[in-house]
C-alpha cells in the first residue's frame, strides 16, 4: 500500500511528464528555498554576534570611564540590527514566474558566492566578538567591518536587480 510520500512522488513524476518546463521550475523553486534557508541561517549567526555585543555593552556600562565609547557602541548595535534584518528580508535568489525582476542561473551562482562571502564575514565578526574590549579603536574597526558587510549586501541586491 503506497504511503503519502509515494503519492507525492508519483504526482511530481506526472507533473514532470505532463507540464513542459515544470522540472526546471521545481529545481528553481528548490534553489529559492535553499537561498532563503541560508540567509535565515546567516541572520541567526548575526543575531548571535549582536547578543554577544549586547552583553559586552551591558558589562561596559557597569564600569566607569567608558562613556565616550557609547556613541560608537550604539552605532555598532544599530548597524548589527540593520544588516541582520536585511539578511532576513532580502530578496530570494530566484524569482517566481510572476515576480519581477527575474534571477537567472549565472546570477544565482553569483548570489551563492556572495552568501558564502557573507558567511565568512560573519565568522570573522564572531571571532572578533570573543576578543572585544572597551577600546575606541576596536569599536571603530568593528563598525567599519559592519559597514563593509552592509556594502556586500548592497552588492548582492544590485546583482539580483541587474538587468539581464
Amino acid at each position: 500500500m503506497p504511503d503519502a510520500s509515494d503519492k507525492v512522488r508519483n504526482f511530481m513524476e506526472k507533473m514532470f511528464r505532463i507540464v513542459p518546463g515544470y522540472g526546471g521550475y521545481a529545481e528553481k523553486e528548490s534553489r529559492r528555498n535553499t537561498d532563503k534557508i541560508l540567509r535565515l541561517h546567516l541572520a541567526g549567526q548575526l543575531d548571535e554576534v549582536k547578543t554577544a555585543f549586547d552583553r559586552f555593552m551591558s558589562d561596559m556600562t557597569k564600569q566607569k570611564g567608558h562613556l565616550e565609547l557609547m556613541s560608537d557602541a550604539s552605532s555598532v548595535t544599530k548597524l548589527l540590527e540593520k544588516v541582520s534584518d536585511r539578511l532576513k528580508y532580502a530578496e530570494y535568489g530566484y524569482s517566481g514566474f510572476f515576480d519581477s525582476p527575474k534571477v537567472l542561473g549565472p546570477q544565482l551562482d553569483a548570489l551563492y558566492q556572495f552568501d558564502m562571502d557573507l558567511s565568512q564575514h560573519i565568522m570573522d565578526l564572531k571571532s572578533k566578538m570573543t576578543q572585544i574590549k572597551p577600546d575606541p579603536s576596536i569599536l571603530k574597526a568593528l563598525l567599519e567591518d559592519l559597514r563593509k558587510f552592509d556594502d556586500r549586501l548592497n552588492a548582492r541586491h544590485e546583482a539580483i536587480n541587474k538587468p539581464v
